[in-house]
């Protein structure tokens, strides 16, 4: 996988740059931006560390080499959105709603995703690390080449998006909503049998 290609950066505020067409090369520290609705944005070597969106919303939008590090993009909205070589790090994610969007070189490390929303997206090569995805929502989405390492999976909701082949043996399965054909041919370690037996429907003798 390809990390973000971060070139020289300008350091300067967000809300300077928000309504811009092509925001490019550019540093936003320890910044807040409220009530913004965009639509068709390029992103291009941006790196936001520290910033708050609150009540934020992207369609359509385009993100290149990006990293959004220590933020808080909790309840934004990225409607159809292409991320491309874009790392999410340590940031809260509670209720983000990424549906109808596209991972492409995308890695999710130490990241909050309680309540999100990852349906009807497509996974080009994603690895999530150490994601909490309690009560997230994972529905019709293409996970063939994502990976997934130490993630928790606490009543989360994965429908109709298969699981086959994905090494999930790290992971915390408790709780996890999900059905047989999804979790048909994960790879998993022998402990992790016990949470998932209820999906067989069968009756453990004491």
């Amino acid at each position: 996988m390809q990390k973000p290609n971060l070139t020289y950066m300008k350091e300067t505020l967000l809300k300077n740059e928000i309504n811009q067409e092509t925001i490019q090369s550019k540093h936003f520290n320890n910044d807040f931006i409220f009530d913004s609705k965009q639509s068709h944005h390029e992103i291009k070597n941006c790196l936001f560390e520290g910033v708050t969106f609150e009540e934020c919303q992207e369609e359509d939008s385009y993100f290149l080499d990006v990293v959004f590090q220590n933020c808080d993009l909790s309840n934004m909205k990225f409607y159809s959105c292409l991320f491309r070589r874009v790392q999410f790090m340590n940031c809260k994610l509670m209720g983000t709603d990424f549906s109808e969007s596209v991972f492409d070189q995308v890695n999710m490390k130490d990241c909050l995703c309680k309540f999100a929303n990852f349906a009807f997206m497509k996974n080009k090569e994603t690895v999530y690390q150490l994601c909490d995805f309690t009560q997230a929502s994972i529905i019709e989405t293409n996970l063939k080449k994502s990976s997934f390492i130490e993630c928790s999976f606490n009543q989360c909701e994965l429908q109709h998006a298969s699981l086959s082949q994905i090494d999930l043996s790290t992971c915390d399965l408790n709780n996890i909503i999900t059905t047989p054909e999804d979790i048909r041919g994960a790879i998993i370690d022998s402990y992790q049998a016990a949470s998932l037996i209820h999906l067989l429907r069968v009756q453990i003798k004491e």
